[in-house]
């Protein structure tokens, strides 16, 4: 486990576990993080998006292994309520791609934190709303 001993008990205080691999992917790998962009930015490859790329790799992941994003959804509603920054962080971004109405509610009460975890709440919930709404005019288009 490649896990620092402050994230795993940031891990263990919110109820989880921190020899879970999951959690470890959360806390130490996957597109997310620190570097993690809402929108293109001049120093990614052209048509590079992070929330894109996370989406899609949650997706593979999905497909490789169904019911992944719901784990993954479990622990990051578990990692909104965590008082270590860079974890809470992963988990709002994660929120963004698995979320539903229960961790849009989330991300709004962090809107007035300060520095990053407040514009990623705000970005988060921008692309949750939307995902939200692209989910539900799916649902009900009829099928033939």
């Amino acid at each position: 486990m490649s896990l620092s001993r402050a994230t795993a008990d940031a891990i263990a205080r919110i109820g989880g576990d921190p020899t879970d691999l999951l959690w470890e992917w959360i806390a130490s790998y996957g597109p997310h993080g620190a570097h993690f962009t809402w929108a293109q930015t001049k120093r990614e490859p052209p048509g590079y998006v992070g929330v894109e790329h996370l989406e899609q790799v949650i997706s593979e992941q999905e497909t490789a292994s169904p019911g992944y994003r719901t784990e993954l959804r479990d622990r990051a509603r578990l990692g909104l309520a965590s008082s270590d920054d860079g974890l809470l962080q992963r988990c709002i971004q994660i929120s963004s791609v698995v979320g539903d109405n229960a961790e849009l509610e989330t991300l709004v009460g962090l809107f007035e934190m300060d520095g990053v975890i407040g514009s990623d709440a705000r970005a988060a919930a921008f692309y949750l709303r939307k995902r939200l709404k692209r989910e539900a005019g799916n649902a009900s288009t009829p099928v033939n």
